[in-house]
Formats: C-alpha cells, sequence, structure tokens
C-alpha cells in the first residue's frame, strides 16, 4: 500500500459558555427534519468521587449542545443515534441487550479524526463505531480511556456512570435550555433540580416533543451496595444535572489578582460593626448578603433593587462606611493599566452599596414585573489612583455610585440564576444617563449585557500608563459617608463575549468594540468600529469552527467568526455602518495576497474586498451595514487524500479563477506536476494522480492567483 503524506481538516463544534440559556434559535448543529425541535445537552464533568473506577477525569470541564429535527412520534434514543450519526466528533459506546444504556460518550476535542476507546486489553478503533457508535462490546467501561488523550471522555457502569435528564414536565415546551436551578444537587426525593428533572425512563422510552431537552453529566460516584461508604452517599444524594449553556457572553471566571488585596492606609472608618472592617472592600463585589431587615433573616442576593448590607451568610463582613474626611487606600493585586481596548477604554471598577429604591424587595421579587424609579439611592465618592502611593491622580467627584448586579436574571422564567455576572466587565458609560422611569428592573439589567455594574473610571486622564493603588474617600456632595463594597481592574472583552454600543456612544466618540484572543488579551481577534448606529445595539461574538450549517468553505480557514448586532431591548431592527477588522490568524506571516475574506450572506459565501494590515495581521473592510459569519482563508486547502480504484484523488472546494497544481515527488527534491485545475466557481474539484508510484508518494498544491 503506498505511505501518503499530508494535512487533513476537521471542522470543530461550538462550545458554549455556562451563563445564560441558550436558545434553540442559536444552536448550530442540526440533524433530522421536521417542524419540531429538541435539543442534547452533554456536559463532560468530572465526578467527586472516583470509586470503582480507573477512567481519567475529563480533560476539561465541557458542556455542548445540538438539536434535533422531527415530526410525528420520536424518542430520546432516535435523537441519539441521529446525532450521533451526524456528527463525526461524537461518538459512544452502548449496551441495548436490555435496552439503551450509554455506557460512554467522547468527543474528538481537536478534530483529528482519531476515535476509538481501549481498556487495555480490548481496543476498538474507528471502524469498530458504526454511525459513532460502539454498540455491546466487551469493553471494561470502567477502565477504558480514548485512543485520543486530548478527547472529552467519560465512561463507567459500576464507576460514577452518564445519568439522563429531561425537562420538567417531560412535555417539552422549552424553547431555551432548562435552567439548574440555586441547587448545585438534585433532591433525591423529587428528582427535581431546577427546570431539569432526572429521567425515570430509558433513552427508549423517553418520549420528545417540540421543546424537549435531554441532558447527560456524570454521576458524583459509583454505586456499591456499602451504605455507610461516603462514596454511596456521593452516589445517592449529589447527582449534578446540566448546567444551561449559553450563545451570548462568555463565563465569568474570579482571578482575585483583579481587586484589591491589601489595605494600605484606613482613617475615618465608621466605629459600628458590621462596617467598621476596611478589609471588607478587599476581594470581588458581594454577591449574597444576610437580609435582617424587619425582624427578618433571610439570604438575597445583590442585585440593582437590593444592595449588598450587614454580612454574608458566612458572617463576614461585607462593605466598608468611610466617614466624612475619612480614606482607604488599597493595593491592588496586579497592575491596572490604562488599555485602549478595554470596553469603552474604562479600566477601573468601584463598587459601592447603591441600589434603585423600589421599596421592600427580596430574591422573590419579580423583576418583570417591578418597575424602576428614576432616584438611584447612593453615596457621593471622590476616587484618586497612582502608581507608586505617592503620586497621585484624583478624579472629579462621582455623585453616586452605581449599581452592582451579582446574578444573572433569567427573563424567561421569571427568576434568578447562579450564573455570576462579571465585575471587571465595565458597563457601557450611556447606563450611567439613561432614565429607567416606568421601565422594568429586568429591563434595566438587559443593558448590562453581563457586567455586575458599578462605576468606571477611565486612567487616561491621569497620565499614568498603569496604576497599582486606589483611595477612596467621601465625596463633596450630601451624605457626608461613602460605603465601598469593591475595587476591580477592567479585562478586556474577548471573542465570545458581548458588548452594547449607541447613539449617544458614537457621539461621544467611543466608537470601537475590540473582542480580544481569550489566551492572550494583547491579541485583538475582531474590530468593529461604527459610524452610525440607529439604535442601543448588543454586539455578540462568537468564534466559528464547525461549519456544516454552512456552504463548504473555499481554501484553508485561517480564522473564522460570527458577529450579530441586535437591539439590546425589543425587536425593531437595529440600522448602522461600521469598519471590521479581522485577525488573519496564528501563524500567518504573508502579504495578504493569498487571503480571501467571505462573508455568509444567507445562501453562500461571498468574497468581500479587504486591506491587509501587516502591522497587526489584520483583513480590514470598510462600509459594513450587515454583519454575519466571517472566515478569513487562505487560497492554499488543507489535502484530504482518498485512494480509489484509478489511483489517487483530491477534492477541494476551491476559489474561483485561482489555478490549482497537484504536484507529487518521492524524495522531496524533484516534483512532478500531475493534474491542473482552474475553475470558474467554488464548487467542489477533484484533482487526481491516476498512475501514483509503487512507493511513498508526497504531494503538494500549487496555488495561482
Amino acid at each position: 500500500m503506498n505511505n501518503i503524506r499530508s494535512a487533513l481538516a476537521l471542522a470543530g463544534f461550538a462550545f458554549v459558555a455556562n451563563v445564560h440559556a441558550i436558545s434553540t434559535n442559536d444552536i448550530q448543529l442540526w440533524t433530522g427534519s421536521g417542524t419540531n425541535r429538541a435539543a442534547l445537552v452533554i456536559e463532560w464533568n468530572s465526578p467527586e468521587v472516583f470509586n470503582l473506577t480507573t477512567v481519567p477525569a475529563p480533560v476539561a470541564n465541557k458542556t455542548l449542545v445540538w438539536g434535533y429535527q422531527f415530526n410525528g412520534s420520536a424518542t430520546g434514543t432516535q435523537m441519539f443515534n441521529a446525532i450521533l450519526a451526524s456528527d463525526p466528533r461524537l461518538y459512544a459506546v452502548v449496551n441495548n441487550i436490555y435496552g439503551t444504556f450509554v455506557e460512554a460518550i467522547g468527543y474528538n476535542l481537536n478534530g483529528n479524526g482519531l476515535i476509538g476507546v481501549s481498556d487495555g486489553s480490548q481496543t476498538y478503533n474507528a471502524a469498530a463505531f458504526v454511525n459513532g457508535c460502539l454498540l455491546n462490546s466487551d469493553l471494561n467501561v470502567d477502565a477504558a480511556c480514548p485512543l485520543n488523550s486530548g478527547d472529552l471522555f467519560w465512561s463507567g457502569y459500576f464507576g460514577p456512570n452518564w445519568n439522563v435528564w429531561n425537562e420538567l414536565g417531560d412535555s417539552g415546551g422549552f424553547s431555551s435550555s432548562p435552567d439548574r436551578g440555586t441547587n448545585p444537587y438534585w433532591d433525591t426525593d423529587t428528582g427535581l433540580q431546577g427546570q431539569w428533572e432526572f429521567s425515570m425512563n430509558g433513552l427508549d422510552l423517553l418520549p420528545l416533543h417540540n421543546g424537549s431537552w435531554i441532558g447527560f453529566s456524570v454521576a458524583a460516584a459509583g454505586y456499591d451496595t456499602n451504605n455507610a461508604d461516603p462514596a454511596t452517599a456521593a452516589f445517592n444524594l449529589d447527582e449534578q444535572a446540566p448546567p444551561s449553556p449559553d450563545g451570548t457572553y462568555v463565563a465569568y471566571v474570579c482571578n482575585t489578582n483583579d481587586f484589591a488585596v491589601q489595605v494600605i492606609r484606613s482613617i475615618g472608618v465608621d466605629s459600628m460593626p458590621p462596617y467598621n472592617n476596611p478589609a471588607a472592600i478587599l476581594g470581588p463585589p458581594t454577591l449574597r448578603f444576610v437580609d435582617n431587615e424587619d425582624g427578618a433573616t433571610t439570604t438575597n442576593r445583590t442585585s440593582i433593587v437590593d444592595d449588598a448590607y450587614n454580612v454574608a451568610p458566612d458572617g463576614s463582613d461585607v462593605i466598608t462606611e468611610i466617614t466624612n474626611g475619612g480614606q482607604i487606600i488599597v493595593k491592588m493585586g496586579r497592575k491596572v493599566c490604562h488599555n485602549p481596548n478595554n470596553p469603552y477604554g474604562i479600566d477601573l471598577m468601584v463598587f459601592g452599596n447603591s441600589w434603585f429604591n423600589i421599596g421592600a424587595v427580596s430574591d422573590s421579587t419579580d423583576l418583570d414585573t417591578t418597575q424602576l424609579g428614576s432616584v438611584i439611592y447612593g453615596h457621593s465618592t471622590t476616587v484618586s489612583v497612582s502608581p507608586d502611593g505617592a503620586n497621585w491622580y484624583t478624579f472629579p467627584n462621582t455623585p453616586s455610585l452605581y449599581p452592582d448586579n451579582a446574578y444573572r436574571w433569567d427573563d424567561a422564567n421569571q427568576s434568578w440564576t447562579d450564573e455570576q455576572m462579571n465585575p471587571t466587565k465595565p458597563l457601557n458609560p450611556t447606563v450611567y444617563a439613561t432614565d429607567f422611569a416606568g421601565q422594568t428592573a429586568a429591563y434595566g439589567l438587559d443593558q448590562f449585557i453581563g457586567s455586575a455594574g458599578g462605576t468606571g473610571y477611565d486612567l487616561e486622564a491621569s497620565g499614568f500608563s498603569w496604576i497599582q493603588y486606589v483611595c477612596v474617600q467621601p465625596g463633596t456632595q450630601y451624605p457626608a459617608y461613602t460605603v465601598i463594597d469593591a475595587i476591580a481592574a477592567v479585562n478586556p472583552a474577548v471573542e465570545g463575549d458581548a458588548l452594547s454600543l449607541t447613539p449617544d456612544n458614537i457621539a461621544s466618540g467611543i466608537t470601537n468594540l475590540a473582542f480580544q484572543k481569550p489566551d492572550d488579551t494583547s491579541q485583538t481577534l475582531i474590530s468593529v468600529n461604527f459610524a452610525s448606529v440607529s439604535a442601543a445595539a448588543k454586539v455578540s461574538t462568537v468564534a466559528l469552527s464547525d461549519f456544516s450549517p454552512f456552504a463548504p468553505v473555499p481554501g484553508s480557514v485561517s480564522s473564522a467568526c460570527q458577529i450579530t448586532v441586535a437591539p439590546v431591548s425589543g425587536t425593531a431592527p437595529v440600522t448602522f455602518a461600521a469598519d471590521l477588522a479581522l485577525y488573519a490568524g496564528a501563524g500567518y506571516a504573508g502579504n495578504g495576497s493569498d487571503l480571501r475574506v467571505l462573508q455568509w450572506n444567507g445562501a453562500s459565501w461571498s468574497v468581500q474586498a479587504f486591506t491587509f494590515n501587516a502591522a497587526n495581521n489584520q483583513a480590514c473592510m470598510t462600509g459594513l451595514t450587515n454583519l454575519s459569519a466571517f472566515v478569513v482563508s487562505r487560497l492554499s486547502p488543507q489535502l484530504s487524500i482518498q485512494a480509489g480504484a484509478n489511483g489517487f484523488t483530491i477534492p477541494l472546494t476551491p476559489f474561483a479563477n485561482v489555478t490549482y497544481k497537484l504536484q507529487r515527488s518521492t524524495d522531496l527534491v524533484n516534483w512532478t506536476p500531475v493534474s491542473t485545475n482552474t475553475p470558474t466557481s467554488e464548487q467542489l474539484v477533484t484533482l487526481q494522480d491516476p498512475n501514483p508510484p509503487a512507493s511513498q508518494a508526497f504531494y503538494r498544491l500549487q496555488v495561482t492567483p
């Protein structure tokens, strides 16, 4: 058999963050046909207790979601099998001797096509998986590992195994993923976990309806007969339901260095506990506090209508009151840099205990019906910053620090979630000047776009390129004291996140929204510079790696993303004009002549005119009035060689009016042309080598625009 050397390219699946419930309209990968829609959620997570198993922990805690369309009657098994067959990266080990029982689920995370499992004695490669399924094997699933160590994978029968969940009531009707609720574990008496319900039926007996959701998650531990065993207790008591996946903004992960970490100086602090502890302003803003008003003692979330006060549930102090003439100086956990790529140019956030005063509230207050007034109750505050603790710049007095909000409000289900808002993501400054009188609290929170609120400061006015010390003290307005909860450094928005932009932003000179590389925020992946926008717009971004919902992409994908512009509130379309700059891709070192920018027009990819900014490695487009999916593609495609009856064939999706010459070599020195094609459209073509040599062969493609 000939030895073939070539580059392989496989499309991936777009991951979703665990923040805001994803709608079925947001799901990218669908299979089946029909007017009814259901969804499958799979969460790879580590069990609490590794008993009765030698399976290694999943390489990451990841949650993926797929969609299924159908008419008439359908079952969970039909959906699971159809999705397995449609996604070449997803695979499963199934035992169906006594009904369908899913023993292992894997996902080829890096897209290298290496699918298979082994328990050390039995090995099953990709050929054993028919339509993604290995059926009734001899595999020891409590000792199994994927052949590709980088895959998402879990396997278990006696050890921690896969749990199956369905939407509450098992009757469909969920247009968005069920919410896991406030308890991290389900109630063993009822089998309920928020809007998820532990499935009492197997997949074969689980009927699908329009709006059905099925979720797989890893059990807490393996089951054994020793009821005194903590692992058995974990198995019985602590099953986890799948989280709510998201397609709106990235999940917030706390880094304590983003906040104040040390009190340097403190004078004039209130003398009465629990507001006399300067250290209460260290760390992130308060998430929950004990509400002891009116003689009641309840635990509430910090929100724009219910400010943090008293103490935290663990009894620790949450806020500090600074009296007239007093001040607190803190050191931040890292340098806070003046970064033009930060959202709206804001570099520093300060949180107090401000709120919209609407009367008595609690966590049960319905924010979808609660109306806000114009008045924000807060405290006048003066903020100063310094790089060294000696040289200071003082910002103008802030009449009232803006309210903050700890958790996401779920409009669809009119309830709070446990999904934290991001205190290092600033509010759009136009929110500060917005009069919310007559609007609901939920409408007000819509404007936060994942931010935890607070008041932002731009270091540009200070003249410092960075600072590490912050001083807070009462401002010049009544009342003559201030209350501080936390101080945070701002982080740039990353691809996968969303920001808002309004006409007032553009009028004030804020026109550009930048989205950075998640693991290297010095690298700008997407930059949208608006010339105009008709109304407050939410600009959402997501990386693209799965192109199955689109037409085949010509060339070789260098970078890809999807950008959506939608109204922040309501449904009226937003019109705009903007320039767009896209990162050309990691490792690209050309001058842009071998690149093409493609935009999805709803039916096909259209080639866009662009200029190349070599300094920033960006393809730049101007005057766009529509944003959608974009691909920066190199003219040279990655090769996939197929053996046939008449030699080798190389299928590729080309660019039109580009000449592709296939060349062959047996020694990597001398190259022989074997096939040439200059297609006139971006349709699949096949290059062929009808007479390959008997020894090893190498192939390369010469591309001439």
